[in-house]
């Protein structure tokens, strides 16, 4: 089958991540670039032995050429972005977070339904190895029922440009960054129905607008609690590594945050390395894309599973506000 030929929107580090995934992929991706500069797409495509480079994102989606586009521009201009693409009928692929309000996923979903094109959202913990590993065991019974679920995820960011402007963010640390974790802890513990959400005061100065640090608490639809810290602040002097833990009621998981390990201690006893080659899920999540585009299937990551993670993020700063369990 023919390569599907994929045009990165946006030519920024977001970008350099996902050329050097598609190289890995590069005998079912050819890469083209499209900046709104011609001059800085044309470094990219010369840097990643692209087929191509535009000097507009306007060019680049009606180019009859291009299949597909990867909109790796800032989530305030997805919904124009969303729209060029769906006008030029291109497949689409979309950076998280998807948005920075429901109503403005709700604009990319009615564009995307209007020119029936194939959408995905571009959320790589969606197909972290680890997640996969952890609902096994669940499905398994391995620990019983589960009945609590922590994830932890602290430590420094450096934040500059766009994500220092609240205008721009739409939120704090867990809209830009904390969605991804947000995605994994509804991926391991099923739906989430309420939320209540709690931020130190007084400690710091915040690094971006809004919040860089939120303690959740949630209740999962299946009668489970789940316990979420995400913080951009906080001090980790172990290089980004944290501890998880899922507690059961016949045994427990305990896992590092990021997929490096998980060690079962239940009716199986294990110790399990999900997968050193594609930790974070990037290749998985691309090469599914590529995939869907070239068989006209419907991705798992879809547009409903980024509402469910926005959902989830906007009930949390509703909690913000009430101090008090929000439903999603």
């Amino acid at each position: 089958m023919n390569k599907v030929n994929l045009c990165i929107l946006g030519c920024g580090s977001v970008a350099r991540l996902h050329s050097r995934v598609a190289r890995t992929l590069k005998s079912r991706v050819n890469l083209l670039y499209a900046s709104r500069s011609r001059e800085k797409a044309e470094e990219y495509n010369k840097k990643f032995k692209g087929s191509g480079a535009f000097g507009s994102y306007e060019e680049a989606c009606t180019d009859p050429g291009v299949d597909a586009v990867f909109i790796c521009t800032p989530h305030a201009h997805h919904v124009e972005h969303v729209r060029l693409a769906t006008a030029g009928k291109k497949a689409v692929i979309i950076e998280k977070p998807l948005a920075r309000t429901l109503d403005e996923v709700s604009a990319i979903e009615l564009a995307v339904s209007e020119a029936g094109v194939i959408a995905m959202v571009a959320e790589n913990y969606f197909f972290k190895p680890l997640a996969g590993v952890l609902r096994q065991h669940i499905e398994r019974g391995d620990i019983g029922k589960p009945m609590f679920l922590e994830l932890n995820r602290a430590g420094g960011n450096k934040v500059s440009g766009w994500r220092s402007d609240a205008e721009m963010m739409g939120g704090g640390a867990l809209l830009e960054g904390g969605v991804h974790w947000v995605n994994l802890l509804a991926s391991i513990g099923g739906n989430v129905t309420e939320v209540v959400a709690a931020q130190t005061r007084g400690t710091h100065e915040l690094v971006v607008p809004v919040e860089d640090s939120l303690q959740l608490l949630v209740k999962f639809e299946n009668g489970s609690i789940g316990k979420m810290l995400h913080s951009w602040h906080s001090v980790n002097r172990i290089g980004g590594l944290g501890m998880s833990k899922l507690y059961g009621t016949e045994g427990n998981i305990f896992f590092e945050s990021n997929g490096i390990f998980a060690l079962v201690l239940g009716k199986r006893k294990r110790l399990r390395f999900p997968g050193f080659f594609d930790i974070m899920g990037y290749r998985a999540m691309l090469a599914h894309f590529i995939e869907c585009v070239r068989e006209g299937n419907p991705p798992s990551a879809s547009l409903a599973v980024a509402r469910r993670d926005m959902q989830i993020v906007h009930a949390a700063y509703r909690s913000l506000q009430s101090g008090a369990f929000e439903a999603v």
